[in-house]
């Protein structure tokens, strides 16, 4: 278990990865439990990730920097893909 443990503690890009993905898969099952009929979805991974920085799991600041932009730039591409042909229509319509 010494491997484990030394993957997860040194910072390297390799760590960043499996800290990242082993953060989102736990998130990801976990949030597709019902309890009561209520399910937490994808917004169970960002409790995941409050944990892990809680144990004490980090990765390095400069792929923590660069996963952060890359985020983003996913997240305003999929907003764009969803959104975005519905917006133009409106103007069409005039509403």
């Amino acid at each position: 278990m010494d491997w484990l443990q030394e993957i997860l503690t040194n910072h390297t890009a390799l760590q960043a990865v499996i800290v990242i993905s082993i953060i989102i898969a736990v998130g990801l099952g976990l949030g597709k439990l019902r309890v009561m009929g209520v399910s937490l979805g994808v917004t169970f991974v960002f409790f995941i990730g409050i944990l892990a920085g809680h144990i004490g799991l980090s990765i390095d600041p400069q792929m923590l920097d660069f996963a952060q932009s890359f985020g983003l730039a996913l997240f305003v591409y999929e907003l764009g893909l969803k959104v975005g042909p519905g917006f133009f229509s409106s103007f069409r319509k005039g509403v």
